[in-house]
């Protein structure tokens, strides 16, 4: 009892950080208290477990809901949802949707390394019955300490390194300044290094979750992506910003081959993609994880909520993340062509017909099957399309990651295991990152066409160029990664943001005896969403910059 009551103590100590006079402080946490967590390897392994507790999954980043309504891949229905400030430009430095992570990061940075100290200092022992688990473990805690310092970056560009327990009194450390872009990368990568020496290839089924080398090589392959891409490709070399001018050409050659060869790493490895597209949706739902294609999960993300919320209206759910017009109009037709390409054999009147598999597997519309009865999204409808209470704002519910064999308010559970990492991402990374320093190497159309081979689409042709290949693969990254938190990120690294985040489309089915089906479909303007480039990055909470004088705001906050 009395060691629960000390670790509760240390845990609520680390999350004291209101104000500079308690930032990062654990003053209250005595030497003794220090040395009871530190010389039991049980508890300094809970401590361990509490900072993976801090991960934001990906499927409820934002506010326990999905980012993907903050970009042109849904819009959410009710109007309380941090994507409405997103959507009508009304976030700031006093009001940011995904809430204060910047003090978030921090705290678990700061644990990280009170962790690290603490256990050189009081010399850990091993775990008696699996010797290896304590330098695991360390593994791990420099693994999450890169992880949460990745996070900072992907929001606000270069950020503060902290590296070791900052003290009250340390004024030089409390008011650093931003180190730039690049350097903040190499600091994940030296962190990524020292986990990948200490941390296993893979755990016991019941160990699920944990960090594995795997792990480390993904997060520093997707962060050497992020780094090459034109928001942060010159400008990062030597700042903290990004380039958030129009120019979206930026490039560095080496830069993409590092970023090649830290993808390729992790395809060398021995996971492999689920063999069919149905495999793949059942990734999503799991509850076991048992999947070679994932790589790492942020366990329990969340239960039987998150399907409420995707749910469409007829089915008791609340139609959030409703996929967009403009995200449905990217999927391609059966025979492997853009709705645009006037040989594609798209036909407005039938809209839904001949589409790609994913498709079908992603997207639930008007007519289509849900839990054995027909979606109904026209007026009058159990779906209906409108701007009322949890109904659909824009036609479509999210199928992909909601789980259709679940019944709300039956008291049915599950635990959601949000897919962080897996192999179906790094052959993306692969493809792009080759073809913008080695356009027409072999291996970015096997690697694409992989992907598209397990969806059942057709395969891409030879003979692109570099330009329509980019444009391919992009297309490619918003149709497979749909919904996973990708989409957000990937706009403003390619900085097209200004071009995609702008009007948002639905598709209204109007009841017509003479039309196709007994529909017509209109397409309409669901809304009008505000882009300014500064929101290319996220600005830091005013707060934070107020105590540290040093601590410089993001360009248009």
């Amino acid at each position: 009892m009395k060691h629960t009551r000390i670790l509760a103590l240390f845990l609520a100590l680390q999350l004291a950080t209101g104000c500079k006079s308690d930032f990062l402080d654990r003053a209250a946490v005595t030497q003794q208290q220090d040395e009871d967590i530190f010389t039991s390897f049980v508890m300094t392994d809970q401590v361990v477990n509490n900072l993976y507790r801090r991960i934001r999954g990906p499927y409820t980043y934002l506010g326990g809901y999905s980012m993907s309504s903050g970009t042109d891949e849904s819009k959410d229905a009710s109007t309380w949802m941090g994507s409405m400030s997103f959507n009508n430009g009304s976030w700031s430095g006093n009001n940011n949707p995904i809430g204060n992570t910047w003090r978030e990061g921090y705290v678990a940075i700061r644990q990280a390394n009170t962790l690290l100290a603490g256990i050189e200092k009081y010399k850990t022992p091993d775990d008696a019955n699996n010797p290896g688990f304590l330098q695991n473990r360390i593994g791990e805690v420099y693994f999450l300490r890169a992880y949460y310092l990745a996070d900072l970056m992907r929001q606000f560009g270069g950020v503060l390194i902290v590296n070791r327990v900052l003290e009250q009194t340390d004024m030089e450390g409390l008011n650093q300044p931003r180190s730039s872009y690049d350097a903040c990368l190499q600091q994940v990568i030296a962190d990524c290094d020292e986990a990948y020496k200490r941390v296993a290839a893979s755990y016991p089924s019941n160990q699920v979750g944990r960090v594995t080398k795997g792990t480390c090589l993904a997060l520093k392959a997707r962060m050497m992506l992020y780094s090459a891409s034109p928001l942060w490709a010159i400008a990062g070399k030597t700042g903290f910003r990004p380039d958030i001018s129009s120019n979206a050409t930026a490039s560095d050659p080496e830069k993409w081959k590092k970023a090649a060869d830290a993808a390729k790493a992790v395809i060398d490895l021995n996971y492999t993609l689920e063999p069919t597209l149905k495999d793949r949706q059942e990734m999503y739902k799991s509850r076991t994880l048992q999947s070679n294609e994932v790589i790492w999960v942020r366990m329990r993300e969340s239960n039987q909520d998150y399907d409420r919320y995707l749910f469409p209206y007829g089915s008791n759910g609340w139609s959030g993340a409703s996929p967009t017009q403009n995200l449905v109009d990217d999927y391609e037709m059966a025979n492997g062509l853009p709705i645009s390409d006037p040989a594609s054999g798209y036909d407005p009147a039938r809209p839904y017909e001949n589409r790609e598999p994913r498709f079908y597997s992603d997207i639930t519309y008007n007519g289509s099957t849900w839990k054995g009865r027909k979606i109904e999204t026209y007026a009058g409808g159990k779906d209906e399309q409108s701007t009322a209470t949890d109904r659909t704002r824009t036609g479509y519910s999210n199928r992909k990651l909601a789980d259709e064999n679940i019944t709300i308010g039956q008291g049915q559970g599950r635990d959601i295991h949000g897919v962080i990492f897996r192999l179906g991402e790094f052959y993306l990374n692969y493809a792009e990152a080759l073809n913008e320093y080695d356009p027409g190497n072999a291996d970015i159309l096997k690697y694409v066409n992989l992907i598209r081979k397990r969806a059942g689409a057709k395969e891409l042709p030879a003979g692109l160029t570099q330009a329509q290949m980019r444009q391919r693969i992009r297309n490619e990254r918003r149709i497979e990664l749909a919904f996973e938190n990708h989409r957000f990120w990937d706009v403003r690294r390619w900085k097209i943001a200004e071009n995609t985040e702008k009007t948002i489309y639905g598709m209204k089915p109007v009841l017509d005896a003479n039309a196709p089906g007994g529909f017509r479909y209109e397409r309409f303007k669901v809304e009008d969403r505000l882009w300014r480039n500064a929101m290319y990055v996220l600005p830091i909470t005013t707060d934070e910059t107020l105590r540290n004088p040093n601590l410089v705001q993001n360009e248009g906050w």
